[in-house]
């Protein structure tokens, strides 16, 4: 399976710090990053639709956990990779309305992280319980006119509350099934599927790396040892 990677190594760690850079800037605070301006025109000419989200690291127990404060996207490009993530990254940190604007005191405790998603295609029910790779595919699902984006972090999610539930890990069937009986999409009328790859700040302001899901442990996927061996 060749996985959808329009971002490099090269590339990704720059997209974080000139989005964390924006955020600054917005905030009053200007940083002197060393930025490839080359790297920023190739990320430019990309049109891929992308996700933004920012994320509070708290501290318990001498356990990190890492907090959702912001996120925002899109699954269609609206301009180019480069401006449609500048556009998330700001809307995430001060337009978000499930929180209140960020402060400088609390951005210096949190990270970024970048879902970048391939063109979404038509897909039914059967392709979901028989093709999607969880944790790396995303869906575009309606049902009874609502509307519902699932990205793979979404999965990870469902895959861990399924798991204290009954002990199991979640394959294809089982996530179907959690469809129905957690978030109520039941008879979806639309589905549509995406790639993603994912990258994050692993400290803020600190390294950046590509973010597996798929290799989760508790995601029961076929296929998920062979991607590993061929990436």
């Amino acid at each position: 399976m060749q996985l959808f990677k329009p971002l490099d190594e090269q590339e990704y760690p720059i997209l974080i710090k000139y989005l964390r850079a924006k955020i600054l800037e917005r905030l009053g605070v200007k940083v002197d990053y060393e930025i490839d301006p080359t790297i920023l025109v190739k990320t430019a000419e990309l049109k891929f639709g992308v996700f933004v989200s920012i994320e509070k690291l708290m501290y318990s127990d001498g356990m990190v956990k890492r907090v959702l404060r912001g996120s925002m996207g899109m699954i269609r490009p609206m301009r180019n990779l480069l401006e449609d993530s500048v556009a998330a990254a700001i809307h995430a940190a001060f337009y978000d309305p499930r929180y209140s604007p960020i402060s400088i005191a609390e951005f210096k405790n949190c990270v970024l992280e970048v879902t970048v998603v391939s063109p979404p295609t038509d897909v039914g029910m059967d392709w979901v319980r028989n093709s999607m790779v969880l944790g790396y595919h995303g869906l575009y699902i309606v049902d009874s006119g609502k509307a519902t984006i699932i990205l793979p972090q979404r999965v990870v999610e469902i895959a861990e509350n399924y798991h204290q539930s009954t002990g199991k890990y979640l394959d294809n069937e089982a996530f179907i099934n959690e469809l129905c009986n957690r978030l109520k999409i039941c008879s979806p009328s639309s589905i549509k599927a995406f790639e993603t790859q994912i990258i994050y700040e692993l400290k803020p302001d600190s390294d950046v790396i590509e973010r597996k899901l798929y290799l989760n442990r508790l995601l029961g996927n076929n296929v998920k040892q062979a991607i590993a061996a061929k990436h």
